[in-house]
């Protein structure tokens, strides 16, 4: 049987959410909808919905690097995506893999902190040791505004000149990076990145008023890699993955939630 070329891989190292609302399932539903094959290696499995969370358990180490290392051994990988790493010790095996395998190919890391209803999955130390492991592997990051400040130990209340917070975040980090919803206008969700240039771009949306975002940073930040993939250079990686994940959200099902999930029926 002739192999298809044409589809994709992207292996995306994650948490898996019951709601299946982020994590894993909002990434293999990604995947789905821009016709690419999600392979999945699970960091913790967690149980929450949208008016708490509850409980979270995250998987031991040897059975991440196992999961990385069987899915290699069948499949040649076009993008990662990673998402929530639990610990420093999970931080160094996900980086000691991967670099082993040596990929020149896109990651982008979407370095969660804490979930939509406020559960941080480690202490502000740990939490930046564990992304500046990451950052070896030479990926993308899709931080937040206060997920970027929390990596460069700036107070949230702190005001900042966002283009110097693009510059000083590659100062300390050295990888790309795209700071989400970091505008002042709350009429507008902009978006600001360094391009192959290395200089600072924007990206603007006008903002959608809903309750349903539940995994948007997840799918973004998916998107983005696919789309990097598939060849586009970072302004344009950009814009499609934003757009792509505006129309999630516009599509979204209206299950009367606090945080509702994104919809990929596009």
């Amino acid at each position: 049987m002739k192999k298809d070329k044409t589809i994709l891989r992207m292996l995306s190292i994650a948490g898996s959410d019951n709601t299946c609302g982020a994590g894993i399932q909002a990434d293999i539903k990604t995947c789905h909808a821009l016709k690419t094959y999600c392979l999945s290696c699970i960091t913790s499995i967690t149980s929450q919905n949208s008016k708490k969370f509850y409980k979270i358990f995250e998987l031991p180490n040897n059975l991440i690097k196992s999961q990385i290392k069987t899915i290699v051994e069948d499949h040649s990988i076009d993008c990662i995506k990673i998402g929530l790493i639990k610990s420093i010790s999970q931080a160094k095996i996900i980086c000691k893999t991967l670099k082993e395998l040596n990929y020149k190919i896109p990651i982008v890391v979407d370095p969660i902190y804490k979930s939509s209803t406020n559960k941080k999955f480690s202490d502000l130390d740990s939490y930046i040791e564990i992304y500046r492991l990451i950052s070896r592997v030479n990926p993308v990051f899709t931080p937040n505004l206060n997920e970027a400040k929390s990596l460069l130990k700036i107070s949230y209340n702190k005001k900042i000149y966002i283009n110097d917070l693009v510059n000083f975040f590659f100062k300390i980090y050295k990888t790309g990076v795209v700071i989400t919803d970091a505008g002042e206008n709350k009429k507008y969700c902009e978006d600001f990145f360094l391009n192959e240039k290395k200089e600072v771009n924007k990206f603007v949306t006008l903002r959608i008023k809903t309750r349903n975002t539940h995994g948007s940073g997840c799918t973004f930040s998916s998107a983005l890699a696919i789309f990097l993939a598939k060849g586009f250079v970072m302004d344009d990686s950009v814009r499609l993955a934003k757009n792509f994940t505006r129309d999630c959200i516009l599509g979204a099902p209206n299950f009367g939630l606090k945080y509702g999930p994104l919809g990929y029926w596009l």
